[in-house]
């Protein structure tokens, strides 16, 4: 498990150095996401009307089903941006941007199709394993909480501690849950590396996809599952730190009813939410390189020629 987990860790600090190193233009594709949410903001402060009107519900649909094209979209910019890092070209925002719209449409049929499978997977995960769960702790719960309530003051502190422990338990497969639904992402991130890096034809493209998505498949679950636990971390510190503690002060001068105290509130807990968003898509982008790698054999062809090179076999370097 160690010889499995290790390299994983190093991936992601990995891409986080990368985010670091890149973070001005990484960060500008990612705030690309963020403009038609502002427009949204903007238009439903300066028209409240809008909210509950048909205008507005239209908006509001419209802008969820152009969500998913969207973010590919970025989603594959910034893993565009990661391979020209890796390879040592600079970051040119407009190189990354370069996705042509019958990719991007392919792109959006096969990550529509991948989304419904693995939901659906995960879907019949937590009816068969979840949910049961809960049942059991709940039942459990009330039932220790039922037989420790006559017995006084001793009884009541255990019923208590019983409680105490079955909610942390609840919290826990919650989390559990969400992180699962946050390796949904990243595996279809992941999965989308072969229509985004390099030049293959669509065809030969969805090939790959399918032939590296169930290479490995035990480590890419569990980069998976790692990459989305500390994405969550990320998202939710960093946007409570933007989102709330920024403006805080603002809203204590000027009121939180203040339309302006309204919209820097909301801007600022975009800006929190954009700037987590690139550390996901570069460490998939990182994880298929390496896969690619792994499985052509490029890495054992690089260890042989080092090897073959040192002083033990006596060849000249």
């Amino acid at each position: 498990m160690r010889d499995t987990l290790q390299p994983i860790l190093d991936l992601l600090d990995d891409g986080l150095r990368l985010y670091r190193r890149e973070f001005p233009r990484m960060a500008l594709i990612a705030a690309l996401g963020a403009v038609p949410a502002i427009i949204f903001v903007f238009l439903a402060l300066r028209r409240p009307d809008l909210i509950g009107s048909p205008q507005g519900i239209l908006l509001f649909y419209g802008a969820i089903f152009l969500a998913l094209p969207l973010g590919l979209y970025l989603t594959g910019a910034l893993s565009r941006a990661t391979a020209a890092s890796l390879d040592g070209r600079p970051v040119l925002v407009r190189d990354a941007l370069a996705i042509g719209p019958l990719r991007l449409l392919g792109m959006g049929c096969y990550g529509g199709v991948f989304l419904v499978v693995v939901n659906m997977a995960i879907s019949m995960i937590s009816v068969f394993c979840f949910c049961p769960l809960y049942i059991v702790i709940g039942a459990a719960g009330v039932g220790m909480s039922s037989a420790f309530r006559g017995g006084g003051a001793a009884g009541a502190a255990m019923a208590g501690l019983l409680i105490a422990m079955m909610a942390v338990a609840v919290v826990l497969l919650y989390g559990l849950s969400l992180v699962l639904s946050g390796a949904t992402y990243g595996s279809l991130l992941f999965s989308l590396q072969p229509f985004v890096q390099g030049g293959l034809r669509m065809g030969e493209a969805l090939r790959r996809s399918i032939d590296i998505t169930f290479y490995r498949f035990g480590a890419n679950l569990l980069a998976y599952l790692c990459a989305s636990l500390i994405f969550g971390t990320l998202a939710l510190s960093a946007t409570l730190a933007i989102g709330v503690l920024v403006p805080l002060p603002l809203l204590f001068l000027i009121g939180s009813e203040s339309p302006l105290a309204q919209g820097l509130s909301a801007a600022a807990l975009l800006a929190g939410l954009t700037l987590t968003i690139p550390p996901l898509p570069i460490w998939m982008a990182m994880l298929y390189r390496r896969r690619m790698a792994e499985r052509d054999g490029a890495d054992l062809a690089e260890r042989i020629a080092a090897f073959a090179g040192s002083d033990s076999f006596g060849y000249a370097e």
